[in-house]
């Protein structure tokens, strides 16, 4: 198993993707950022305040939105950027691309037929596939953080960290959250066995496309006899853009106990969908 989670490791960080993904994630931010303060500065005292209240509710919007929650007479920290970047899944879209690359890479170009068959049980081959989506999460998401450090040096002329004990507990949980979020998009690339729509479709979730069928869920429930059912809560997007900068207790019990469920149902759907199949 060691060995497997070596090679895969190996073939992680030997492929040309994931460094072209990190560029164009750096630069992603890097705009991002500039826009965030070009935004703040323009805008009067009000309409900051206004931003900063609406930021601070819970909801989940369709599409793509990246709002720093910085407070009216305070300058934009790194936690208030990577808080906006996490919410929004804008980090999430790229780590997307990457996993549906990675999963798939050695079953499209035939590498797995010459191991496949030298383990006793191909199962296997996909745990180690999530041990080193693991450490890619970890890795991308330290990356993010110092990226977005450099971010705020370079257009917003200084770098503040923001509050250190929330931030640090905001992004171990989220960081967990994406782990989950990536082994649920490796089994749908496994599934479906097409890199483009499985791409497609996980950008798709990343923008909130999801909410439309949650929507309907909600409605249902509520009819037989659920008021105030959110079918969102009990998702990992829903859990990623719900998240508040402030984690309280309650809400790391839920994103946890939304991150195992969903990790094991995936690895236990794709492992088994990859015992069975006929490479």
């Amino acid at each position: 198993m060691l060995n497997m989670i070596r090679m895969e490791l190996f073939r992680m960080f030997k492929s040309k993707s994931l460094y072209i993904v990190w560029i164009v994630m750096a630069v992603a931010i890097g705009f991002s950022t500039y826009m965030s303060v070009e935004e703040l500065n323009m805008m009067t005292q009000e309409e900051k305040q206004q931003m900063y209240e609406e930021e601070q509710k819970s909801e989940v919007i369709f599409g793509l939105e990246v709002t720093a929650p910085t407070k009216p007479d305070a300058q934009v920290s790194v936690y208030d950027m990577f808080y906006a970047n996490m919410k929004g899944k804008f980090i999430a879209l790229f780590m997307v691309i990457f996993t549906v690359l990675y999963s798939t890479g050695d079953i499209s170009s035939g590498y797995v037929k010459n191991i496949a068959g030298q383990v006793k049980d191909r199962r296997t081959l996909i745990y180690a596939k999530a041990a080193a989506l693991c450490i890619y999460t970890i890795c991308t998401v330290a990356a993010a953080v110092l990226i977005q450090a450099v971010c705020n040096q370079l257009f917003a002329g200084t770098v503040i960290w923001g509050d250190a004990k929330a931030f640090a507990a905001y992004a171990g949980v989220q960081t967990g959250l994406h782990f989950a979020f990536l082994l649920v998009v490796m089994c749908m690339a496994i599934l479906i066995e097409s890199n483009v729509f499985s791409v497609a479709l996980g950008i798709c979730i990343c923008m909130n496309i999801m909410t439309i069928i949650y929507g309907f869920i909600d409605k249902m429930a509520e009819k037989a006899g659920f008021e105030n059912f959110q079918m969102i809560k009990y998702t990992l997007t829903g859990r990623i853009s719900m998240l508040g900068m402030e984690v309280s207790q309650k809400a790391v019990y839920a994103a946890i106990s939304v991150t195992i469920v969903f990790a094991a149902a995936a690895l236990l759907i794709s492992s088994t969908v990859f015992k069975q199949r006929d490479i």
